[in-house]
């Protein structure tokens, strides 16, 4: 078989730590499958998710050929139908969905983040302090400020917490610079997810999800909808024999 005529599948799985497996784990290259990230550093900045999906694919084009699916792991899975939808040929066929333990593009994975954020500086804000400066209105109106204002509230209150712990002034401004640079990374991608058009959907859509998954699959409409569930942790979830095997069985 020429290589161009393998299945091609595009990945989004953010870069971000973690204790789960990765796309990577099920080595899918192994068996006739070309797979390729489109999240690499530098991730964009943006808070739309047609202009995330367009960013991801200009600074990490995607190899010849059609793209067979479109796979995607928890928060980014609302990314997935924007992804498709700039790579889906005139005409032709969108390419498959395979959503991982999907979550919705909600508001809460954004506010969690804000305190996970907080509390790794030693910081535990009240929940009317989160709401304020998370307000579901400040998203909508203007996303990118939204982004900015969180970004910025914690490079400041990492400053002062390493000022606190005897850093020096311009130490704590590089440490925080980064802390915040990382989490502006985060913070967009979910705004992105939150804000992707997801419906109407017409192409087939795989979820798997994990023994312990939540299973609360966003409406997206598409009317052929797979639903696989897995008997293991979610941590082990994107190394599990069977995953593979769902995987590969949408790619055929």
């Amino acid at each position: 078989m020429d290589h161009h005529d393998e299945p091609l599948l595009l990945v989004l799985d953010y870069p971000g730590y973690r204790p789960e497996a990765r796309f990577a784990d099920l080595r899918l290259d192994g068996h006739g499958v070309r797979t390729h990230d489109l999240l690499r550093r530098p991730l964009p900045r943006v808070t739309d998710g047609s202009a995330y999906a367009a960013r991801s694919l200009l600074a990490n084009p995607a190899p010849a050929g059609p793209v067979t699916a479109i796979a995607a792991y928890c928060a980014s899975a609302p990314l997935a139908f924007e992804l498709a939808r700039a790579v889906a040929p005139e005409g032709g066929a969108a390419p498959r969905l395979v959503l991982v333990d999907a979550e919705p593009g909600t508001l809460a994975p954004v506010l969690d983040s804000y305190r996970d954020a907080l509390a790794q500086l030693g910081v535990h804000p009240s929940e009317e302090e989160v709401r304020e400066r998370a307000a579901p209105d400040r998203l909508a109106d203007d996303p990118r400020g939204f982004v900015d204002a969180l970004v910025d509230d914690l490079e400041r209150r990492a400053a002062d917490a390493l000022r606190a712990l005897g850093s020096g002034p311009a130490e704590a401004v590089e440490s925080a610079a980064h802390m915040a640079g990382a989490y502006a990374d985060w913070l967009s991608h979910l705004v992105a997810a939150h804000r992707s058009r997801v419906s109407p959907w017409d192409g087939e859509v795989l979820h798997i999800d994990s023994a312990g998954g939540s299973g609360r699959h966003f409406a997206h409409g598409a009317a052929d909808v797979r639903e696989v569930r897995i008997d293991c942790d979610r941590k082990d979830l994107l190394r599990s024999e069977e995953t593979r095997e769902a995987v590969l069985s949408a790619l055929r």
